[in-house]
């Protein structure tokens, strides 16, 4: 029970890197000895120490005998900074407990057959299903080379993207605009397609935040036919960077492409037709969807673009994960039933 208890902290104390750590696993690490924390820490920053080590500063000498415990499998290999292990093993820590196995291929289970080797007690997979949740854009992008994709859009009580004029703003409330950008926080970048660039002039930017992260995210825009203007503000590079695919892409391979970047997360804020074209490839981990309290009729534009589903057979199942009110707004977060 013990162990449990404190896998919940250093899964807190792990999402307080969650903004600026990526490309990098946002890890926490608490160390315990004789019942107390003597140590705690997490991974602020990419190129800075990892999670391990600062728990270990702040335990100094009560790092001996005590008993780490970490979300995420400590590294093995030397990049920006040293191996985690050996920190934890030259610190004389008797016992390690991970949450999860690091499935990057640079670990893989090397850094928990290195501390065994070394002596160490070491169990793995405590409150797994929490630090998965925790971490699934990282784990998801180092299973696949794929981003954990998120679409958001907002809609009307009957299912409407916009009035028959095209108008949209605003459908869903200020309170869920504000959870909206706290999405895009956590985010490395948000794609949109020609249609919403044209229509909006978005900057998808990340702002009504508490916290804003160290960089903007990427603004990645789809935009084969060349229909957004260069004055557009996706252009302007003060504000944040750009990537415009110029030629039509299979969605899969724009994701392979974001994954090679150090995409760990990425949040489509498309109109209809991007977010059907991701959605029917099965390439979208969340859908979250904004309830706003109107109604735009029939002669409002539809949600979701034409998928081809004749019947309920073929209709494209999902699974809702939750469900709450913000502000005058209702968040519903869904996935695909095999998910």
């Amino acid at each position: 029970m013990d162990d449990r208890r404190w896998m919940e902290m250093a899964i807190a104390e792990g999402l307080k890197g969650r903004l600026d750590a990526p490309p990098n696993p946002w890890v926490g690490c608490i160390l315990v000895k004789n019942g107390q924390i003597v140590g705690l820490g997490h991974h602020p920053e990419c190129g800075l120490p990892h999670a391990e080590v600062y728990a270990l500063r702040e335990a100094g000498q009560n790092a001996r005998g005590a008993t780490a415990y970490v979300t995420l499998e400590p590294c093995v290999h030397t990049g920006r900074t040293l191996p985690c292990i050996h920190a934890l093993i030259e610190a004389g820590v008797a016992r390690v407990v991970v949450g999860v196995e690091d499935p990057d291929p640079k670990v893989s289970g090397s850094g928990i057959a290195a501390l065994k080797i070394a002596g160490i007690k070491v169990t793995v997979g405590v409150e797994r299903e929490a630090v998965e949740l925790s971490l699934a854009p990282y784990l998801h992008h180092r299973r696949t080379g794929r981003p954990f994709v998120i679409a958001k859009t907002a809609l009307s009580i009957d299912g409407r993207a916009a009035a028959s004029d095209k108008t949209s703003q605003w459908i869903s409330c200020e309170a869920a605009r504000r959870d909206a950008h706290e999405m895009r926080a956590e985010s490395q970048a948000i794609l949109i397609g020609a249609g919403t660039a044209v229509k909006d002039s978005p900057q998808l930017t990340v702002r009504q935040v508490n916290k804003l992260p160290k960089k903007q995210p990427l603004r990645v825009l789809l935009d084969p036919n060349g229909k957004v203007p260069h004055d557009s503000p996706l252009y302007d590079l003060d504000l944040a960077p750009t990537l415009v695919f110029s030629e039509k892409m299979e969605p899969e391979k724009i994701l392979s492409i974001l994954g090679e970047k150090g995409v760990i997360q990425l949040l489509i804020e498309g109109g209809p037709t991007t977010i059907t074209q991701f959605l029917q490839q099965h390439l979208i981990d969340r859908l979250i969807v904004y309830t706003g309290p109107c109604l735009l009729g029939s002669d409002g534009l539809p949600g979701f673009g034409s998928m081809g589903i004749c019947s309920m057979e073929n209709a494209l199942k999902l699974r809702l994960l939750e469900s709450s009110a913000i502000g005058n707004s209702v968040k519903s977060v869904y996935a695909h039933t095999s998910q």
